[in-house]
């Protein structure tokens, strides 16, 4: 079966299976063949490349456009879908996977429709929330003061319509808009740029916490631990039975106001080798 490249959003993993797809087409076509056909030095290059090893450049992203036989469009979203995975930075991988996301044929928005609207904005989520305690019907500008820092309300009346149509909210028998789900996952792998946008803005508010909020209303907690990849599991299958935890503890009680809870953990050193004794 032939390979679409709007069926993916990582170029490495493109190409692995159209040049799988075109070996057992043509007898005798090796990586060692495309990758001359591509005026690389080696398949060891070409290996390299797949496994992540190494970027291209825009010019060889146009050589292998070439050598898959894309047509204008589609080797306009190749090189849109190599310009995302090799983008440095939040600001710019988040420009490319608009760019991808622009393409009628593309894949994206299949993963998840409600994915990328949704956390394309940080108050979404906390307008959904405050709509299980506050009554809402069109009271927009109520509902943008509520929210701190606050907003306007024609941004509170775009975010409830948005909700709405996403069937994360709706009418009650009083006509107020509620959540038709306690709680709502992400549905999609954590690496997405979607959720890396709305993590991002959300790390930004907890910033902005500090000189808002005093003490009493904030947890403030930090621990660095030394760990290795087994430690460091075990620490990420707490985190997970904790949040398990406080989901239960927020199931069968009533709310008044809408908390943003972050948890991370990521290195902040290298793995350190210890050198053999000669």
């Amino acid at each position: 079966m032939a390979v679409s490249v709007y069926t993916f959003t990582d170029y490495r993993k493109y190409l692995a299976d159209y040049f799988d797809y075109r070996r057992q087409k043509e007898k005798g076509l090796t990586l060692q063949i495309i990758s001359q056909k591509l005026g690389m030095k080696s398949s060891g290059n070409l290996s390299a490349m797949l496994l992540g090893k190494y970027n291209i450049s825009p010019s060889l992203a146009s050589a292998i456009a070439k050598y898959c036989r894309l047509k204008k469009k589609e080797s306009e979203y190749f090189k849109a879908m190599v310009f995302f995975n090799q983008a440095k930075g939040h600001t710019q991988k988040r420009a490319y996977f608009e760019k991808l996301i622009s393409f009628h044929m593309s894949c994206v928005y299949k993963v998840n429709p409600h994915a990328y609207k949704f956390y394309d904005r940080w108050y979404h989520a906390v307008i959904r929330a405050l709509t299980e305690f506050m009554d809402v019907k069109s009271n927009y500008a109520q509902v943008a003061t509520m929210l701190t820092p606050y907003i306007r309300a024609a941004e509170a009346k775009s975010s409830l319509k948005l909700l709405e149509e996403l069937e994360l909210i709706a009418p009650d028998v009083n006509g107020y808009l509620r959540p038709t789900s306690k709680c709502i996952d992400t549905g999609i792998p954590t690496t997405s740029v979607t959720i890396d946008s709305f993590g991002v803005s959300m790390l930004d508010k907890a910033k902005e916490a500090l000189d808002r909020f005093s003490v009493e209303d904030m947890i403030l907690s930090w621990n660095t631990l030394g760990l290795d990849k087994e430690r460091f599991g075990e620490v990420m299958e707490a985190v997970r039975e904790f949040r398990y935890k406080v989901a239960d503890i927020i199931k069968d009680h009533k709310s008044n106001c809408v908390y943003q809870l972050n948890v991370q953990a990521f290195p902040v050193s290298k793995t350190y080798k210890k050198q053999k004794e000669e």
